[in-house]
């Protein structure tokens, strides 16, 4: 907001004398506020989705056959603290192979 304030030039000259230039300024902070709020939902997710956790084998491999179309070759399985990725078999299956260093 702030910044969108200190860029009137030369028109108008004050908050009293600019009600519609200070309205503008709110609407464009919303609108970069809500962008930049949309795009950190959208990283969160991605994060969320590339890395999954879970304490034993078999929920790893349940939740994998719930959710297959939510997950993207690559994602990065932890299964009690060992690292999988996730891949696709020579027949289309997905697999979970050991991540090696």
């Amino acid at each position: 907001m702030k910044r969108c304030w200190d860029k009137r030039y030369p028109w108008p000259h004050n908050k009293s004398q600019s009600g519609w230039y200070h309205e503008r300024c709110e609407q464009d902070c919303n609108r970069e506020y809500n962008e930049c709020e949309d795009e950190k939902k959208k990283e969160e997710e991605a994060e969320r989705q590339k890395k999954l956790k879970f304490t034993r084998m078999d929920e790893a491999i349940d939740w994998i056959r719930n959710h297959k179309a939510e997950v993207a070759l690559g994602t990065v399985v932890i299964v009690a603290g060992v690292a999988f990725v996730l891949t696709t078999g020579g027949s289309g299956l997905l697999i979970l192979a050991p991540l090696a260093l």
